[in-house]
């Protein structure tokens, strides 16, 4: 939990089959696991991206860590899709709930309660085979398409991270009542960085893996379908080490390649509070985030009067002398973002050389540290654009990149999480975005602007039952989609 104010801390069998199997998950249906006979039997494997419909939402319910707001406030806005006509006749969806262990009959029926128990017969299915007590729905594995020797077409299949735990036999479980192949991860070392989070993938099938991921798993990928397609991005200065928490893929039927690259920009969070007035910053209802915002704008407003203090004073010109650090940062949190790639070059360098003095102060440290981290992520989504690019044979051709305001703080372990919750850490359901509430409405306001200008819609759910427990939103939760339809096909 955050300390302090700034904290240190294509095609798939027959579609009657497929529908059967995923419509009819854990009701009276035969269903079974397709075994692999030999690893050497696959061809390849595709993993789906949000580009791809969506059948099932998965969501773990559990009381015991309060996140019945959260899953109540996610199938309500499932319900409100297919309600405002949103959702394609054929195309259907529900959420999937699994109960955590200690669920009762009562916490069902507070969710008919609050929901509506007609909204919950059409859009909600329970888990009946399965509780658990891991809500981290994202990190047991992946839903994609396989590639058998002997087979006409590509299958289903689960991909199991081997994250174990409690949810060591849910891929299974999923796969059986899915009736798709399932398929593990050789490496047996646990590790988190091979887990969903840290295992993204573009609708033009390049993936995006973090380096925390084991050597094993990125040599069974690239054996498997991914030699040459593959972005290793930086995920080391993470605690958790996963890409899903600076970058996420998004359909955007306006860009050119049919989908948006979405990224955490602190640079972007910083602007946005400065810009914001004393009284918008007051509302902010957590205490900690109220007090710690309220200090990086007086700082960056007292930073604003001296600059104009010292061009009333006539000395317009500094060339060769070494500026205030807190005017440095103003003049590169001011510089407008791009249109397009909105990918920084190397202007920060001015802000963080040796030639600029930082006093130490909290304040200060924290803002050094966030444009620090910017200039990271910035860097390796230009690494992920020149791999789309490499791949495409698209060289010079621009990428659709849009920013959602971030910021991160150290842990204790001398890596990085989200300070903020991680409005990037999103759940994507067609044009709905389901975000996390980054609880300023500066913030809200900007996402929610981003969003409609390529065509999507922002939806804020309080995921501080996930972010409190070192997660976000998109963590806890996964999705099984369609291999063969599209809300925005690829192009």
């Amino acid at each position: 939990m955050p300390t302090g104010k700034f904290g240190v801390k294509y095609a798939a069998g027959a579609a009657l089959a497929f529908f059967m199997a995923a419509g009819g998950l854990f009701c009276d249906v035969e269903a079974r696991v397709r075994q692999v006979a030999s690893p050497e039997d696959i061809e390849s494997i595709r993993f789906l991206s949000p580009n791809n419909i969506p059948v099932k939402v998965l969501v773990v319910y559990t009381p015991g860590q309060q996140n019945e707001n959260f899953v109540i406030s996610l199938v309500n806005i499932v319900a409100g899709m297919h309600e405002k006509g949103q959702v394609r006749k054929g195309e259907e969806f529900k959420v999937h709930i699994i109960p955590g262990w200690e669920m009762n009959e009562k916490d069902y029926e507070h969710i008919r309660t609050q929901v509506g128990a007609e909204r919950v017969a059409r859009y909600v299915e329970f888990n009946k085979a399965y509780t658990t007590r891991d809500m981290w729905m994202q990190d047991w594995g992946e839903v994609g398409v396989v590639k058998i020797k002997g087979e006409p077409k590509p299958q289903t299949v689960v991909f199991d991270s081997n994250r174990g735990r409690d949810n060591a036999e849910l891929p299974g479980i999923l796969a059986k009542f899915w009736n798709s192949y399932l398929v593990k991860n050789p490496s047996e070392a646990y590790s988190g960085g091979d887990y969903g989070g840290n295992i993204e993938v573009t609708p033009d099938n390049v993936l995006l893996i973090g380096d925390t991921s084991t050597p094993e798993l990125r040599t069974y990928l690239e054996k498997h379908g991914y030699q040459n397609r593959m972005a290793v991005l930086e995920t080391e200065w993470l605690h958790v080490g996963h890409v899903d928490e600076y970058i996420s893929v998004c359909p955007n039927p306006k860009a050119a390649r049919g989908y948006t690259l979405i990224k955490a920009n602190p640079r972007l969070a910083l602007r946005l509070v400065k810009d914001a007035t004393d009284e918008e910053l007051k509302t902010i209802e957590h205490k900690e985030y109220r007090d710690a915002l309220l200090k990086i704008k007086k700082y960056l407003v007292k930073a604003e009067v001296e600059k104009a203090k010292a061009l009333k004073q006539g000395r317009k010109t500094r060339a060769g002398a070494r500026k205030p650090f807190s005017e440095a940062v103003l003049e590169y949190i001011n510089l407008p973002e791009e249109t397009t790639e909105a990918l920084i070059k190397s202007k920060s360098g001015a802000i963080l050389a040796a030639g600029h003095e930082v006093s130490g102060d909290e304040v200060e440290e924290f803002i050094k540290l966030n444009l620090t981290l910017g200039n990271l992520i910035d860097t390796n989504v230009k690494r992920a654009c020149d791999k789309i690019s490499e791949v495409r044979k698209e060289a010079g051709k621009p990428h659709s990149v849009l920013s959602f305001p971030a910021l991160f703080r150290k842990m204790y372990s001398g890596k990085h999480i989200a300070y903020l919750p991680g409005s990037v850490n999103q759940l994507i359901l067609n044009n709905q975005l389901i975000v996390p509430d980054p609880k300023v409405n500066a913030m809200r306001r900007h996402i929610a602007r981003a969003a409609d200008m390529i065509g999507l819609h922002a939806n804020f759910i309080d995921s501080l039952p996930y972010h409190n427990l070192q997660g976000q939103l998109h963590c806890g939760t996964n999705v099984f989609r369609h291999p063969n339809r599209y809300f925005v096909v690829p192009k």
